[in-house]
This record gives structure tokens, sequence and C-alpha cells, in this order.
């Protein structure tokens, strides 16, 4: 049976068992593998933009003998997925503006029966400040650290209610101290940003951004 590293399990733990799902960007389908031979899922679309990756993943979903419960599709984003086709829709391993990309082509999404689980590898804070804005409610981000690396799970459903929280963007949506490590990572971050803004003269958007910077550092 397939196993997942420490990030692939945390976007496994937060899809909803029972539900049909669509791992986009699936590499080498290891995510929907692991979550159909369990039985977590009854069935899987594995879709990968790379002609490459996409051979990877038929080769993984043949030796696991699950070709009648995973379908593999070429196609970029969710172009290869039908509406009516999944209740979980999982994006992983991607820059945070590549996911808000994804998902904004994608009108369908805005759906209530509907979960996303992303994980954005940067700017996690775009692609907050995107679902929040765009109707999205945030049900649980986790913190998983490899190595020196941290990296936001989120998991986010429709709800109609757009909202606007510049600082929750940046702090994320982590339950009691789960977040710390992310929030310092976050704190120092806006700090260089700021700095550089000095530098070249905008003092208001420096003055804004050291003011996040320090609500972050005491949360």
């Amino acid at each position: 049976m397939i196993t997942l590293d420490k990030r692939l399990s945390a976007v496994a733990a937060l899809v909803r068992a029972g539900s049909r799902v669509a791992d986009i960007g699936t590499d080498h389908a290891y995510l929907p593998v692991y979550l159909v031979e369990r039985g977590i899922v009854p069935s899987a679309i594995a879709s990968d933009i790379g002609a490459g990756p996409l051979e990877a993943a038929r080769r993984t979903v043949v030796g696991a003998a699950l070709t009648d419960r995973i379908v593999c599709r070429l196609g970029d984003g969710l172009s290869t997925v039908m509406p009516d086709e999944v209740e979980d829709i999982a994006v992983a391993g991607m820059g945070g503006e590549t996911i808000v990309a994804i998902l904004d082509s994608a009108p369908w999404v805005r759906d209530t029966r509907l979960r996303l689980i992303l994980q954005p590898m940067t700017h996690a804070e775009d692609l907050r400040r995107w679902l929040l804005e765009n109707g999205f409610t945030i049900r649980e981000e986790h913190l998983i650290q490899d190595k020196r690396h941290l990296y936001p799970v989120i998991a986010a459903e429709y709800t109609a209610t757009p909202t606007e929280d510049e600082l929750a963007c940046y702090a994320g949506f982590f339950a009691a101290e789960e977040g710390r490590p992310y929030r310092q990572h976050m704190a120092e971050h806006l700090l260089r940003r700021a700095a550089g803004l000095n530098r070249a003269g905008n003092l208001v958007e420096a003055a804004r951004l050291t003011g996040l910077s320090d609500l972050l550092r005491k949360m």
C-alpha cells in the first residue's frame, strides 16, 4: 500500500470520508491511491498538466490495481473535472498564486457541497485572501513542519459570505499554539518587505507592514 509523507498525509486527513475526490497536480497519484486503498473515498480523479507526471500517475494506479476506481486525466487545472463528478478537491504542492489561478478559472467551485483542500508551497496569504474575498470560509488549517520548511494545509468551503481580514491572511487559521512558528516566520517576512519599502521611499506601506508584523508577533 502507498504511504504518504507528512505534507500529503495532512492533506489526506482533511478529505471527507465517502467523498469523490479530484487531485489536481497529482504527479505520481500517491494521494488518490492512498485514499482509495484505505477505503476513505470510493473513487478519485488524478489530474496533471504534464504528460510525464500523468504517465507516472497511471503506473501508480495500475500497480495498485485501481484502474476501475481512479481515472487519470491530462489537462490544465480543473478543466479536466466536471462539477458533478466530485465533492472534495485537493490542490497541493503549488504556489499560492497558481492555486488561486486554478480556482479562479473554475467558477463552479463556489458550491456549498464542495470542500477544497489546499496546500500552498508559497504565498499562502494570497490564497487565504482570495478565499475570504470570494465567499469561502476556512474550516481548518494545519501547519506541517518538514526540516526547515513550514507548509500550511487549508480546508475551505463556500459559504457565500465574502470577508476581508488582512491580519488573518498572514496569520492563518491555525488552532491555539499550532501556528506560532508560522506567524513568527510571516512577521519576519513582513519586516524584510517593510525594510525594502522604506529604502524605496514608500513609508506609508512600510509602516502598514511593520504594524502587521508587530501584531503577528503578539499572537
